[in-house]
């Protein structure tokens, strides 16, 4: 259950406890919000007052109560808040802007060859543009953007690309400063992984478990840990990262090689076959070409070792495979997986992690990724007042206090 404090001085903390709580049981009256946080009415009637002031709630309808009485019960206001996720890849940016409901409002796509740190910031910075433009500005929360990982820390927010081959050319960049310069919104940076497996805990499969590993399918292979519903990001903020797992043989070879799309690309192409997205290799899949075929068992066969080891280590509840792919091959690999784990998994194990299919499809990413400002900066301080004492030294202004 969400707590909240009575102490003038978390205001702020006892804002977002009420949004969070309107957000997960909605509609709810005023004593159930009381009741659920652990304010005094009081307490509770006062910051819903401000909330509704600041078109954060809104009143939507009554209950009938016990001896006829009908309280009235609050929701979230949808355009109250906004925000972007920007799923930035070698081949693409999809762009979403989603309201504080969570509903998306627009979409952008751009099919782009891979490009350059001021040729992306250029079409970040656009894409934000065209998005934002029908919305009123001060509502607009933040902009999320997934990279492939790993990514680099620094001052406790990710900062920029290290991914070699992913982004060559990128290692040096601090994309979080250069695009702090040109947006006027908070802007944040994640691991597409850890992007995608947070939309799915959102809006999809993951949000009714307690704790998943995600198995991230793009351009190559990524991973990610959740639990309860927040990542699990690690000492360097790359947990989970599988596509670096060794994978047997020479030269420094990792598992992320057997999903490397675009060497798929080249090979279809050498032998005639023109192929360059998901939707091209699960016709493929469809038609039972050979070399498909092969390189998705392949694939599941350096996996599914991976996978067990997520398990036994972590013991979520679930392995998620999910991501970018089409469906067809998504089904496709998780049928080789599902003949492979029985044989590498030990009979001394009581139980077994589920294998799950994500809900969320070509836009996971920027759906996770959406989410990340509205979670950041408007769900509760998740264990003391402490910590809410040092977030609130957030280089931007919060908008539960710049909002009018």
């Amino acid at each position: 259950m969400l707590k909240g404090t009575n102490l003038e001085h978390a205001r702020v903390h006892n804002l977002r406890t009420v949004l969070e709580t309107v957000r997960l049981h909605g509609p709810l009256s005023r004593a159930d919000v009381a009741k659920r946080s652990g304010l005094t009415p009081q307490t509770v009637s006062n910051l819903v007052t401000e909330l509704l002031g600041r078109g954060l709630l809104r009143e939507s309808g009554m209950r009938q109560g016990a001896r006829g009485r009908s309280p009235t019960l609050l929701s979230l206001r949808p355009d109250g808040a906004y925000s972007i996720g920007l799923d930035l890849d070698r081949g693409h940016l999809t762009g979403l802007l989603i309201d504080l409901a969570g509903e998306v409002r627009a979409r952008v796509h751009v099919e782009r060859g891979f490009p350059s740190p001021e040729e992306a910031m250029d079409l970040v910075v656009e894409t934000v543009g065209q998005l934002s433009s029908e919305v009123d500005q001060r509502r607009l929360w933040g902009v999320g953007i997934g990279f492939p990982g790993p990514l680099r820390i620094a001052g406790g927010a990710v900062d920029n690309v290290i991914n070699p081959e992913g982004f060559p050319g990128w290692e040096s960049v601090s994309v979080r400063s250069l695009l702090a310069r040109r947006l006027s919104p908070p802007v944040f940076l994640e691991n597409n992984a850890t992007a995608a497996a947070l939309g799915e805990s959102y809006y999809g499969v993951g949000a009714g478990l307690s704790s998943y590993f995600y198995c991230y399918l793009g351009g190559g292979l990524g991973g990610a840990i959740v639990a309860s519903g927040r990542p699990v990001r690690g000492w360097q903020g790359n947990a989970g990262e599988l596509g670096y797992l060794p994978s047997g043989g020479d030269g420094g070879d990792h598992l992320g090689r057997r999903f490397d799309m675009f060497r798929l690309y080249a090979r279809l192409n050498q032998v005639g076959v023109r192929a360059s997205s998901y939707a091209d290799l699960a016709r493929l899949v469809a038609d039972g070409h050979p070399l498909v075929l092969g390189w998705l068992d392949a694939a599941a066969e350096g996996l599914a070792p991976a996978l067990v080891a997520a398990e036994y280590l972590l013991d979520p509840e679930a392995i998620v495979i999910g991501g970018a792919w089409e469906r067809p091959l998504v089904d496709a690999l998780v049928a080789r997986l599902e003949s492979h784990l029985p044989r590498l998994r030990s009979p001394l194990i009581p139980a077994n992690a589920r294998l799950l299919t994500a809900d969320l499809g070509a836009d996971a990413v920027a759906r996770g990724v959406a989410t990340i400002p509205l979670q950041e900066l408007l769900a509760p301080f998740p264990t003391s007042l402490a910590e809410a004492e040092t977030e609130r030294s957030h280089p931007y202004e919060h908008p539960l206090v710049a909002v009018r």
